[in-house]
């Protein structure tokens, strides 16, 4: 008996039968198993052909995460991939840059970029070099620009009075189109979170990103979900972003656009309240010191604010985090508890907890273990030892309401080499920003005057509608306990 190919199945030919999930698959792989030494025209062919019955056949044969996973796998483990990776890169954002492009298969092509670059960071600059910032964060911007003015309260509002700006009775076609929007940008957030964190970022990269487009994400982050991927990617590319912006401040003048709007409560609320969850929850190291980064922020740019920024509530699970995790930090991962020190001082420095002194007694059993090499460090003394001692010395000595009842600073060991100064936070002011690269820049060494026109100068697409300004008095709501008031920018 003769049998049908799979190949023959998708090619037209018309058999009894529906092909089966196995004979997707196979028929997936057959189109990548090409001659040793194709040319581009054969690659671009089975490129293409890839991707589109891929996509053809989403939610048919792919419907979950491991059927994705096999998708992208699939092709950056072949063969064809492998071999003409600067070809497919290109060919991929070539494809992703047309606007017009059907959401499936957008989704299709960044799921396997993304899985790309997660395979081999090779691709991080290759993306980089193929101007894939550029086509990547073009395409954020204009599901941002969508989900905006069409949004999930839009068509919330719209159902409930039966009108929509799509026309009467289309709401479960906008339900679709929102969630398929969510589902590609979440798969581009992360795709920037890697290029963010694992390849070397260009200033020009950087500074395309305008006041619109981390307003966005900042202002539509939800404090009440934990688990949902698209509130996620946004947290975590703004953290990324953040960290982008801490890293230039060394060399050039540019606006930290993530803080612009973390300090004006109207906008933040939400943010500042998942902040607090993830700080408490989160165990990856690299998210932690992230994290921290955006409170150290918040606790030194401006003193007088700092007092009032968190809830009293808020303060109190700060520290007991960070007593949680100093004590438990193996002697491996001491960088991170380095860290966390670098956050505690201005947390109790700068804060209400300088007249509540919550926990005292227990900050002070911690700090004292942690001015000892021998309590850290059971082996060989490293430099990032003595900079933990040094930061635990500076919290007693330099915190007023752990002083009194510290013990005698003389009979500290005295920690200054310069290896662990170079490491961390200055010791001749409080307020001194070095332990996370804040200090003084020279000044105008770069400055874009135009940077929230920036996306607009690479696309003619219209400006979505500005955000509101901050307000001279924040809204937030919560404790009781009173908040900064922040000048508007």
């Amino acid at each position: 008996m003769l049998v049908k190919s799979p190949r023959a199945e998708y090619e037209g030919e018309k058999l009894s039968l529906k092909p089966s999930a196995a004979h997707f698959w196979e028929y997936m792989e057959s189109i990548l198993d090409v001659s040793d030494a194709p040319g581009e025209v054969a690659v671009n062919t089975a490129l293409v052909k890839y991707i589109k019955n891929a996509t053809d056949n989403y939610q048919h044969f792919i419907k979950t995460e491991q059927g994705m996973y096999r998708l992208g796998v699939t092709f950056t483990e072949s063969f064809i991939f492998r071999n003409n990776k600067e070809f497919a890169i290109g060919k991929l954002l070539s494809l992703l840059s047309v606007d017009l492009l059907e959401s499936n298969m957008k989704f299709t092509i960044s799921y396997i970029l993304l899985c790309a670059a997660k395979g081999d960071s090779s691709v991080l600059e290759l993306l980089l070099e193929f101007q894939g910032f550029t086509v990547i964060y073009n395409n954020l911007y204009n599901i941002f620009a969508y989900l905006n003015r069409y949004g999930e309260d839009k068509v919330l509002n719209s159902s409930g009075s039966g009108k929509s700006e799509f026309g009467s009775g289309n709401t479960d076609i906008e339900w679709e189109i929102i969630d398929n929007m969510k589902q590609v940008s979440t798969i581009l957030m992360d795709i920037l979170f890697q290029v963010f964190k694992y390849s070397k970022c260009d200033i020009s990269n950087l500074s395309l990103v305008d006041d619109f487009f981390v307003y966005f994400m900042i202002s539509t982050i939800q404090s009440e979900i934990m688990d949902d991927i698209f509130n996620n990617a946004k947290f975590r590319l703004l953290l990324a972003l953040n960290e982008q912006y801490m890293i230039f401040s060394y060399q050039f003048e540019l606006e930290n656009r993530v803080y612009k709007y973390l300090v004006d409560h109207s906008v933040s609320k939400n943010f500042v309240e998942l902040l607090l969850l993830k700080f408490n929850r989160v165990t990856n190291r690299s998210l932690q010191i992230m994290l921290c980064k955006v409170v150290y922020l918040i606790l030194t740019i401006d003193k007088d604010s700092a007092e009032d920024f968190f809830y009293l509530n808020d303060l109190h699970v700060f520290v007991d985090v960070l007593i949680r995790e100093l004590n438990n930090i193996p002697d491996d991962e001491e960088l991170i508890r380095n860290t966390f020190l670098r956050v505690l001082f201005p947390l109790l420095n700068n804060t209400e907890l300088a007249h509540t002194k919550y926990r005292r007694s227990d900050l002070i059993h911690v700090l004292e273990n942690l001015s000892s090499l021998d309590n850290i460090c059971s082996s060989e003394v490293k430099p990032v030892h003595k900079t933990t001692v040094r930061l635990a010395q500076k919290c007693l000595q330099q915190v007023e309401w752990l002083k009194p009842y510290s013990t005698d600073f003389d009979k500290l060991v005295k920690v200054d080499t310069d290896d662990s100064r170079r490491s961390s936070v200055s010791l001749n002011s409080a307020s001194s920003n070095r332990g996370f690269g804040l200090e003084r820049r020279p000044p105008h060494l770069y400055l874009n005057s135009d940077a929230s026109l920036s996306a607009e100068s690479i696309t003619k697409r219209l400006q979505p509608p500005a955000p509101p300004p901050a307000r001279k008095f924040p809204s937030r709501q919560g404790s009781g306990q009173k908040i900064a008031q922040f000048k508007p920018s």
